[in-house]
């Protein structure tokens, strides 16, 4: 079960196809982990896949390439305090706060239409 296919991501993703059999099968499994872990609702039939989500799956993977996804979490900054003779620098940021770079923003916007939402269902006993 993928988003896409070996061949729609050659056709679709620069060098992919200069890549060895076994790149290939993890930067495939990698855009469907990124995918799934965003709530992204799997499809059965690679061919019923949106095209929104086939543009998100090729992204992942160019994002992967570039070194841009899949490259760790820093430590969020609380506050940084710098202070040379009349000069002060501070940074401090909110608790849980990430910077998405460019391309995981575009992704999370094309994704976001399919991923699964949460809901409650309240039930009565009668």
């Amino acid at each position: 079960m993928s988003f896409i296919t070996e061949q729609e991501a050659i056709d679709y993703v620069q060098s992919f196809d200069a890549l060895s059999a076994s790149d290939k099968a993890d930067y495939l499994q990698k855009a469907e982990a990124y995918l799934i872990a965003r709530n992204v609702k799997l499809y059965d039939d690679v061919s019923k896949v949106p095209k929104a989500l086939k543009t998100a799956s090729y992204e992942v993977i160019k994002g992967i390439m570039k070194g841009e996804l899949y490259q760790g979490q820093e430590q969020t900054l609380k506050r940084k305090k710098v202070k040379a003779d009349t000069v002060e620098s501070e940074k401090e940021y909110q608790d849980g706060s990430v910077m998405l770079n460019a391309t995981e923003q575009y992704i999370l916007d094309l994704i976001k239409p399919f991923t699964k939402r949460s809901s409650v269902f309240f039930t009565r006993k009668i």
